[in-house]
C-alpha cells in the first residue's frame, strides 16, 4: 500500500511540475522537473483490475492519467473524473506522449475520456467501462504550419478541417491540418508497446489511408504497419475527429474475470498461450449496463444555428460516414 501511494503521490508531482512549467515555457522545454517525475513513476505499485466487458463491466485499483505529463495533457474540458484506466492502458499513454514529445516536440496530445475510477457505465459513451477504452484528438496543425492544441475537429480526406468555435459565425473560423508525423508515430508507440497491449483503434478510413500512407513512406517496421492494419476499423459512428483506443485485459486480469471483445490475433493467442491463461469471450451484457449516448441526429439539431460553410462541412461528412471506403467493413 505503502509503494502505491508515493507512486500515485508521483502522478500528483508530475502534473504539478509540467503545469508550473507550461506557464512560461513551450511544450518542448516542459522542464527536467517533469521529466524526472515521469522517469520516477513506479507504475510496479499499481494493483489495477479491469473486469468483464468493455461496454458492461467495472475497474479496481483505476490509475489516474496525469492531468498534465511530457508531451500529454488530460482535455481540460472534460471531467477529470473520468480519467481512469488500467496501469497497461495509462502507462502506455504516458509514454506514447512522451516520445512524440521527446522525437518531434510540439504540443501535447490531448487525451479525453478513460473510465470513472470504478469503471460502469460512462455517460456519452457505449464502452469505456472497464479501464480499457481512451478517446484522443489527433495532433493538430494551424494555418501557419505550426502545431496548436488539438480540438475536437473532424478531417476530410485529404486531412483539412476546420475549427468552427462560433458555429453560426464564419469569421472566427481557424483551418487546421493533420499533424500526420505526430499522429503516427503517437499510434506506433503503442502499437510497439508490448505491454500495453493495444487490441484495437477505432477510427474513419480515410484518415487510417493517410496514416498508412505516411508509414510506408517512412519505412515503418513491416510489423508496426501489419498491425495497424489489422487493428483499425471504422465503426458506425465514423471517428474522423479523434482516436477511440481499446486495450487488451492482460494475462493477470483475464484470471480475474476480465473479458475482451474480438478479434483475436495471432499474436494476442500465443502470448496468452505463453502466459498460461485462455481467453474469455465477452458475458452477457446486462440491463442497467447501457449510458445515454447522443446520435448524430440529437447532435445536430442541439447545436443551433449553423453558418453555410458548417453546412457544407457536415454534407460533406454524410459521405464518409455511411460506408468506409474503399469498402472495408465496419468496426465488429
Amino acid at each position: 500500500m505503502r509503494n502505491a501511494a508515493m507512486a500515485m503521490a508521483t502522478l500528483v508531482v508530475l502534473g504539478a511540475a509540467c503545469t508550473e512549467t507550461n506557464k512560461s515555457s513551450p511544450a518542448r522545454a516542459q522542464g527536467a522537473s517533469s521529466e524526472r517525475a515521469a522517469a520516477s513513476i513506479d507504475w510496479s505499485a499499481f494493483d489495477s483490475t479491469s473486469i468483464r466487458n468493455p461496454n458492461d463491466g467495472s475497474l479496481r485499483g483505476g490509475v489516474p492519467l496525469p492531468l498534465t505529463a511530457p508531451g500529454l495533457r488530460f482535455n481540460p474540458e472534460r471531467d477529470p473524473k473520468a480519467r481512469f484506466g488500467t496501469v497497461e492502458m495509462v502507462r502506455g499513454l504516458v509514454d506514447a506522449g512522451a516520445r512524440v514529445f521527446r522525437e518531434l516536440g510540439g504540443l501535447p496530445v490531448t487525451i479525453n475520456d478513460l473510465s470513472l475510477e470504478g469503471g460502469g457505465p460512462l455517460p456519452r459513451h457505449r464502452s469505456h467501462q472497464s479501464g480499457r477504452d481512451v478517446d484522443v484528438f489527433f495532433y493538430q496543425l494551424g494555418p501557419d504550419g505550426e502545431p496548436v492544441e488539438s480540438v475536437g475537429a473532424f478531417f476530410d480526406p485529404s486531412g483539412k478541417g476546420v475549427d468552427f468555435r462560433d458555429l453560426s459565425d464564419p469569421s472566427d473560423d481557424v483551418l487546421l491540418t493533420l499533424d500526420v508525423p505526430r499522429t503516427w508515430l503517437f499510434v506506433r508507440s503503442l502499437i510497439e508497446d508490448e505491454r500495453a497491449q493495444l487490441q484495437h483503434i477505432y477510427l474513419a478510413e480515410h484518415l487510417r489511408s493517410l496514416l498508412l500512407r505516411h508509414a510506408r513512406s517512412e519505412a515503418a517496421p513491416a510489423a508496426t504497419i501489419a498491425r495497424f492494419e489489422q487493428m483499425t476499423c471504422q465503426p458506425g459512428y465514423p471517428h474522423d475527429d479523434h482516436f477511440h483506443f481499446r486495450f487488451f485485459c492482460s494475462a493477470d486480469d483475464i484470471r480475474k474475470g476480465c473479458r475482451d471483445s474480438p478479434p483475436m490475433y495471432p499474436w494476442r493467442r500465443e502470448a496468452l498461450e505463453r502466459a498460461g491463461v485462455r481467453p474469455k469471450p465477452l458475458a452477457p451484457k446486462r440491463p442497467g449496463a447501457k449510458a445515454k449516448v447522443v446520435t448524430h441526429e440529437e447532435a445536430r439539431k442541439a447545436a443551433g444555428a449553423m453558418d453555410a460553410e458548417v453546412v457544407r462541412w457536415l454534407d460533406r461528412r454524410e459521405a464518409w460516414i455511411e460506408k468506409p471506403h474503399p469498402g472495408r467493413p465496419y468496426c465488429p
